[in-house]
């Protein structure tokens, strides 16, 4: 089947070729990405500044992050569970929280961080967790993992691009070869492998693929020897 032009035939189905990749999103036309939430641009590589929109997400201060932002309240207000909410805060300002304060379970008041965040050894301060260090993250095998404020995101290794397959948004192979991202010689094909690529030379040429130069026809001294000393052996008596 035959697609049509800016289009190829990936496995019998149609797919859209984006020539530059869909940093943050999915090809989902010829050269047209559809970003994911909380980025923009022709190849969603913008972040969207979720704190300068009209309607802003926060009820008190808003910090902007890649692809993303985070609530903070007023003083004398804590975030609510729904991370966007400030509520009245306990009273707990003895403990000078960086964030908020909760009653535990034995009845005494402590220090709180907001999810992605954990409580410092001084009991009064959040640490950013890096969940790219640990198996806390969700990123596949062809996906590196990239840690944020409070959160990480999940990017495609070298030789992937983030696409469609089996209707989910995920990162698949890209094929330099169809791309031209690929360094083969003028003499050589471009092979598409699982995340890479490799060269072979052309009938009638030589080398490593990236480099090909034309097979001389002359035969080395070693190969004009060994013919000598066979023609002796299979000449009669």
């Amino acid at each position: 089947m035959s697609c049509c032009y800016g289009w190829r035939n990936v496995n019998g189905v149609c797919q859209p070729i984006c020539k530059e990749p869909c940093e943050n999103g999915f090809c989902v036309g010829p050269d047209r990405c559809s970003c994911m939430k909380g980025y923009k641009g022709k190849n969603c590589n913008e972040d969207v500044n979720e704190c300068g929109l009209p309607i802003r997400p926060c009820s008190h201060s808003c910090m902007n992050t890649m692809g993303s932002y985070r609530c903070f309240c007023n003083h004398g207000y804590t975030l609510d569970t729904d991370g966007k909410s400030c509520i009245k805060k306990l009273n707990c300002s003895s403990l000078r929280c960086q964030f908020g304060c909760q009653i535990e379970r034995d009845g005494e008041m402590g220090c709180l961080c907001p999810p992605g965040l954990y409580l410092a050894p001084d009991n009064r301060t959040c640490k950013d967790i890096n969940e790219c260090d640990g198996l806390s993250h969700t990123c596949t095998e062809c996906q590196s993992c990239r840690n944020t404020f409070g959160s990480f995101i999940c990017v495609c290794k070298d030789g992937y691009v983030l696409g469609t397959l089996q209707d989910a948004v995920t990162c698949r192979d890209q094929d330099e070869c169809l791309t031209g991202n690929h360094r083969c010689s003028h003499q050589a094909s471009c092979v598409n492998t699982e995340g890479s690529y490799t060269c072979r030379c052309d009938e009638g040429y030589t080398g490593d693929g990236f480099r090909c130069w034309k097979r001389s026809n002359r035969l080395s001294w070693a190969a004009m020897y060994f013919q000598y000393k066979r023609s002796k052996q299979m000449r009669p008596v």
